[in-house]
């Protein structure tokens, strides 16, 4: 009887773990090229790679906008962000760029589904006003 009141405790304490992120990443591509924004609790890279130009630019993060990013993905189920559908579909008629989120944690990277710039789906739209906010911050 023990044993299976461990076990249960065991497995409850298991379930209720949040999940730690430990980088977010948003890409965009149009056919002029690509952005890569990469947050981790210590820095901001931005990275543009176009036909004519290359550039990168890193900067420490605050402690505040890591906390913004957790905070906007309270309802962000990881599972389920490769089958999310966006909004709009401009990016079909290179009206808009092709953007996408990877989220990173210690066991696994969870990609996105595509969709417009920075207009995804209503599920992951708090994480990505962050991170546009980050990439905007020199």
């Amino acid at each position: 009887m023990k044993f299976i009141v461990a076990c249960l405790g065991l497995m409850m304490m298991v379930s209720c773990k949040t999940i730690e992120v430990m980088q977010y990443e948003y890409k965009s591509t149009t056919m002029l090229g690509s952005r890569t924004i990469t947050i981790t609790q210590d820095s901001v890279v931005t990275e543009y790679n176009g036909r004519m130009e290359n550039t990168r630019t890193a900067r420490a993060t605050s402690s505040e906008e890591w906390l913004q990013l957790k905070e906007s993905m309270k309802t962000v189920k990881l599972d389920d962000i490769s089958d999310l559908e966006s909004p709009t579909n401009y990016r079909a008629t290179d009206a808009a760029p092709f953007g996408s989120v990877i989220i990173t944690t210690k066991d696994s990277s969870y990609q996105s589904a595509s969709f417009d710039g920075f207009d995804a789906n209503e599920q992951l739209l708090p994480l990505l006003t962050v991170i546009k906010k980050i990439s905007e911050t020199r």
